[in-house]
Parts: C-alpha cells; sequence; structure tokens
C-alpha cells in the first residue's frame, strides 16, 4: 500500500475516532435535555420501530431514484444534516440562535459548496449526534436486537438482493454525507469528480472518473468510506 494509501487510512479512522468520542461527549447533555426519542430505553420492541423506518425509508430512495427523484433525496439529507447538527450545536453552544445559525450554516454548505471536507465535516456531526441519539435512547438488549438484525439485514441487501449497490450507486453523484469522501492528495476536488454508475464496478468497490483522479483503488486519490 503507497504512503498516499496510508494517510487516507489514517483519515479514516481520524473520523471514526471523532466521531465515537464527540457521541460519548454528547451523551450526557442529551439525556438532561431531554432528546431521548423514547419512552422505555428498556423497550425490545423500540428496535422494531427503527427496523421499519430504515426499511421505509431505505424504499423510499430507491423508488426516487428510479423516477428520477434524486434532488428530492438530496434536499431530505441535507434537511436531516442540518436537524443533526443543530442537536449537536444545542449541546455545545449556549444561545439557541447561534446553535440555529450554524445548523443552518451545515445545511447550506452542503448545498452550494458540498467539496469533500464539507461532507466530512456534516458526516461527523451527524454521526455523532445520532451515534448520541442512539445511546441514550436503546438499552442493551434492544440495541443488541436492533444491531443483530441489521447486521443480517446488511447482508442481504449487498450480497443476496444488491439493493444497497444500487442505492450506494445513486448517493455518489449526490454529494451527501451518506458516503464519506477519504481523499489521499489535498488537490482532490470532489466537485469536478464524476463516478461511474456501472453496478460491477461499485460491487467491485471502484469510482471510474473523467482523467482517473479519483477512484476507491489503492493508490488513487480517494477512497469512499459507507
Amino acid at each position: 500500500m503507497s504512503r498516499r494509501a496510508y494517510r487516507g487510512v489514517a483519515l479514516a479512522a481520524l473520523i471514526f475516532l471523532v466521531v465515537q468520542v464527540g457521541a460519548l461527549a454528547l451523551v450526557p447533555t442529551f439525556f438532561e435535555q431531554g432528546y431521548q426519542t423514547v419512552e422505555d430505553p428498556s423497550d425490545p420492541t423500540n428496535s422494531l420501530l427503527y427496523i421499519g423506518a430504515i426499511i421505509a425509508m431505505t424504499a423510499f430512495m430507491l423508488a426516487a431514484f428510479k423516477y428520477d427523484l434524486d434532488q428530492l433525496i438530496r434536499l431530505v439529507i441535507v434537511f436531516t444534516s442540518g436537524l443533526l447538527a443543530w442537536y449537536v450545536f444545542a449541546a455545545l453552544v449556549p444561545s439557541a440562535l447561534v446553535a440555529v445559525g450554524l445548523s443552518a450554516a451545515v445545511a447550506l454548505a452542503l448545498l452550494v459548496y458540498p467539496e469533500w471536507y464539507v461532507i466530512d465535516a456534516a458526516g461527523v456531526l451527524m454521526g455523532a449526534g445520532a451515534a448520541a441519539l442512539f445511546g441514550i435512547s436503546f438499552g442493551l438488549l434492544p440495541a443488541i436486537v436492533l444491531l443483530s438484525v441489521l447486521a443480517v439485514y446488511d447482508a442481504i441487501s449487498v450480497y443476496k438482493t444488491k439493493h444497497m449497490l444500487d442505492l450506494a450507486e445513486g448517493v455518489m453523484d449526490l454529494r451527501i454525507p451518506v458516503v464519506l469522501v477519504i481523499p489521499t492528495t489535498l488537490s482532490y476536488s470532489i466537485l469536478g469528480d464524476e463516478f461511474a454508475r456501472d453496478a460491477n464496478e461499485v460491487s467491485d468497490g471502484g469510482n471510474a472518473t473523467d482523467g482517473g483522479e479519483s477512484a476507491a483503488a489503492a493508490g488513487s486519490d480517494t477512497e469512499a468510506e459507507t
């Protein structure tokens, strides 16, 4: 593996660490402010609601891609990014107005200038906020049930039905923080990238681009992390 690829792996590991540490830091404040999304975190049936919501959202996104409603998905994800960013900023800054302004800035940046570092920064905020909400809303048993079912669902959706690959194809061109971009050169710009829309290339883990500036293979300029 090249030195640039090692830097990419290091950045991916750093992003993962920041999300986890950030989520743990947010949990006490989220709990104090009453952000818990369910009445009884120990109820295993809470997992079923989340599983149903995930399946419904996946079906909605696949249908939207099929009927060329890609921009609708982009708006939904950008709005969700702003909402989760508000949860995070509301826990960190004393002024509600400042929290709203910062979260709006995140959403606006994703709309007007979705460069890779904007996407990754929004992804970190979303990941930390969502993980913290997850942490205060699920007890041990519901969490185990949810993660076990999602692991099975993930395997089926990738290796059996392969609809998750179709979903990955669709979101790449939208430049939203559903797929994070891990560059191995600072000169890389996602704004000028044209991603391949071929299912075989996605399943192989590669992205073909104009000029070959970005691909998910070792030694390339970028790697995508889901």
